[in-house]
């Protein structure tokens, strides 16, 4: 028989990045890997340390829902070796920003037959915008839910992002609002077929506001519900569209 079960809550569905040590004594490194995309770029050649790695490495590599990389099951004794090459190919970096760890895009052009606009290749230039109106508002350590899509399959889940951009076509996105960070609730719509220029500003006035009026610890999806900039969807079928 199993025991009853016990009560939980999602807070938070982000992967934990760095070093965690498992039940077992074992130790994990979660590796931030933008896009999940590991090549060889200039000055960051994160294929060839991978490959380093698994040359020395007796565990697993796991990837996670993120597109992050795990290195896991790492015995105490070869954790400095391995982060050592972590580092030194530019894999575990102490600069990436909360915003960038907690954006994602689906692979959409040039790979992807169904995207109607550019998602994988704009999110890095996105995310530094998105930074930098964080960083004017005097809040750059904070970070929204941030997604890119380039098409309404959104293989991205943008339909679970504070902020998610939709592609409908060449540099244009529908813009959602609403998500919250545990990923429990769906965003809405709140700008349709709008290009860069508009959305960055409107994400600029928004996160402003954000800074000065939100709660303490509210997320950036919760306030411009509670501020009623889109309304809470809480049954799908009638809320989402209404």
């Amino acid at each position: 028989a199993f025991a009853p079960s016990r009560p939980y809550e999602f807070t938070h569905r982000g992967d934990r990045f760095g070093w965690v040590e498992g039940i077992d004594g074992k130790h994990h490194l979660t590796l931030f890997i933008e896009n999940g995309r590991l090549l060889d770029y200039p000055g960051k050649p994160l294929k060839t340390g991978v490959s380093e790695i698994a040359k020395i490495h007796k565990g697993d590599f796991r990837m996670t829902a993120n597109q992050n990389l795990i290195i896991a099951g790492v015995a105490r004794e070869d954790k400095a070796q391995i982060e050592a090459l972590a580092r030194a190919h530019g894999l575990l970096e102490d600069s990436v920003t909360e915003q960038r760890k907690n954006s994602m895009a689906c692979v959409s052009m040039p790979t992807c037959p169904l995207a109607m606009a550019e998602a994988e290749r704009y999110l890095p230039t996105l995310v530094t915008h998105v930074e930098g109106i964080l960083a004017k508002h005097g809040i750059a350590e904070d970070h929204i839910i941030l997604r890119v899509v380039g098409c309404p399959n959104g293989c991205g889940r943008a339909m679970l992002a504070e902020a998610g951009l939709v592609g409908r076509g060449p540099g244009k996105y529908n813009l959602y609002l609403g998500g919250n960070t545990a990923g429990t609730r769906i965003p809405k719509l709140y700008l349709d077929n709008v290009a860069e220029a508009e959305i960055l500003a409107t994400l600029d006035q928004l996160i402003g506001r954000w800074s000065l009026e939100r709660n303490a610890g509210e997320c950036f999806g919760d306030f411009v519900i509670r501020v009623g900039v889109v309304a809470e969807v809480k049954v799908s079928k009638t809320d989402f569209h209404a």
